[in-house]
């Protein structure tokens, strides 16, 4: 007991920062099993092109939701700009968002519930796989999300000094994080319902936050006045983004409507996990089943359950529980957005603020065993969904070095094998097959090379040490692999063969 005392106070009083230990744990995940640009299908390929537009012309007019969310696109532009196109390169913005989103979460639990709570909580959040997997990838949630905290931060600390200063950045950084995903709308209800609660002194704050937060969009519209014509481009363009083609819809729905309280988008969104009950409940049974986040949420509600007494004595882990369950409910049935785990970071954090409170409250008590075993199941299932990624990286070269072997203007590639293969220069610059039919063709997918001669074949998977072969042979924790494959075919050519 006394030296579980000395643990918790040194953790408590030294031992570096509270986010120092989260921090660490994020940047060993991503450097053991870096997740790069992933293209394809993806959001990140529409990010990059706009960041390279930004680049190489100083901005270029968007025609996609994507291009117009400046706080991620600019940055990047810039950092193509001065460095280069490396695969390094495009993931310092998204690494940069990514740690200070961790770092001002861990801060906001700090100033909230404790020291050591923050730094609990970061680590659950730090260790849910959707974090570390997202970290080099040009996506918006983690920007939204770090902008969000940021907002939050200076709320808490407005309202605690009634500072009508760190009300305004509350204010401003919380438009730059409508900038960067519109759907962050959804929490003015919740700011709303707070304001309800706050003192008439405190209330006041009110006018110094709303004035900074419409300042920063009057200057966002100021800029697509000057650059579009349209002050309201980007939101004109996020309410048009479900008339996109996707394949997380099925082929054929009308899309054409607003997606506001839209029953047809909300009944027919892909489910993460398969799991088909009933369109009320399909879209919170998959989260919980997603090895991306529902780990962290589960282990959240078993700890609340456990330790309910101190749930309910708590006063803000309630408040926070029910702000999330309005979010998730605004996200998923007001805005009919798809439900898919990254878009709910907030709950994420949720989660892991709850993990946090509650797994020391439980440690300090001497339950440590279901604290140290849920703490090990999430670690496991990060460490396990890190390792089980292919190395994009690895793809890229191989790429590379057949396309620099293959004489000049003789490759030809697919659209979605172009768009994966964004950072290779030589790749970039391939026609479609559509519009070279007698050229070699470039493919990547699952499954096997044919279509024609096989000049180059490789695939991408892991050779498991014995242990996980095991497991994965059993479908314990590890799916099956489906190897990646990339490919170099010669068509048949045309009257050859009779």
């Amino acid at each position: 007991m006394a030296g579980g005392a000395g643990l918790q106070s040194g953790m408590a009083k030294g031992w570096g920062p509270a986010w120092a230990l989260p921090l660490g744990l994020l940047l060993a995940l991503v450097i053991a099993f870096p997740r790069s640009f992933v293209g394809g299908g993806g959001d990140d390929w529409y990010y990059l092109e706009a960041a390279r537009c930004a680049a190489e012309h100083g901005w270029c007019v968007p025609t996609t939701h994507w291009a117009a969310r400046l706080p991620l696109v600019l940055p990047m532009g810039g950092t193509l700009a001065l460095l280069g196109p490396a695969a390094w390169v495009v993931a310092l913005v998204p690494l940069a968002y990514a740690i200070a989103g961790l770092v001002l979460f861990v801060a906001n639990v700090e100033h909230r519930f404790g020291r050591l709570q923050g730094m609990a909580a970061g680590a659950a959040f730090a260790l849910t796989p959707i974090v570390p997997l997202n970290s080099l990838i040009p996506l918006v949630d983690l920007p939204e999300f770090a902008w969000t905290m940021a907002a939050l931060l200076a709320l808490q600390h407005g309202l605690d000094r009634r500072n009508a200063r760190l009300a305004a950045l509350a204010g401003a950084a919380l438009a730059l994080g409508v900038m960067t995903r519109t759907s962050l709308v959804a929490l003015f209800p919740l700011f709303g319902i707070g304001w309800l609660f706050l003192d008439a002194g405190r209330r006041r704050l009110a006018l110094p936050f709303a004035a900074a937060f419409g300042a920063v969009l009057a200057a966002e519209a100021l800029f697509h006045l000057l650059t579009a014509g349209d002050p309201l481009l980007g939101w004109h363009l996020a309410f048009r983004h479900t008339q996109i083609a996707t394949s997380e819809l099925p082929a054929g729905l009308d899309v054409g409507h607003s997606p506001l309280f839209n029953l047809e988008l909300i009944r027919h969104w892909r489910r993460g996990m398969g799991i088909e009950v009933h369109w009320t409940v399909d879209p919170l049974l998959n989260l919980l089943a997603d090895p991306l986040s529902g780990l962290t949420w589960c282990g959240a509600i078993a700890l609340a359950v456990a330790r309910v007494r101190d749930w309910r004595r708590d006063r803000w882990l309630p408040g926070l529980a029910v702000a999330a369950l309005l979010h998730f409910l605004l996200i998923t049935y007001v805005l009919a957005i798809d439900p898919k785990p990254r878009m709910f970071l907030l709950e994420t954090a949720t989660a892991g603020a709850t993990i946090g409170v509650l797994g020391v409250a439980a440690w300090r008590s001497g339950s440590r065993v279901f604290v140290a075993i849920l703490l090990a199941l999430i670690a496991g299932r990060a460490l396990l969904m890190g390792y089980d990624q292919t190395d994009m990286g690895q793809v890229r070269r191989v790429a590379a070095a057949w396309l620099a072997a293959a004489p000049h203007g003789s490759v030809a590639t697919d659209e979605w094998t172009r768009r994966t293969l964004a950072l290779v220069p030589a790749a970039r610059s391939l026609p479609p097959v559509e519009a070279a039919p007698g050229r070699d063709r470039l493919y990547l997918g699952r499954e096997a090379c044919g279509g024609g001669r096989v000049l180059q074949a490789q695939g991408f998977v892991r050779r498991d040490p014995a242990v996980l072969a095991w497991l994965r042979s059993r479908r314990v924790l590890l799916a099956p692999q489906a190897p990646l494959r990339l490919c170099l075919v010669r068509p048949p050519r045309h009257g050859a063969g009779g």
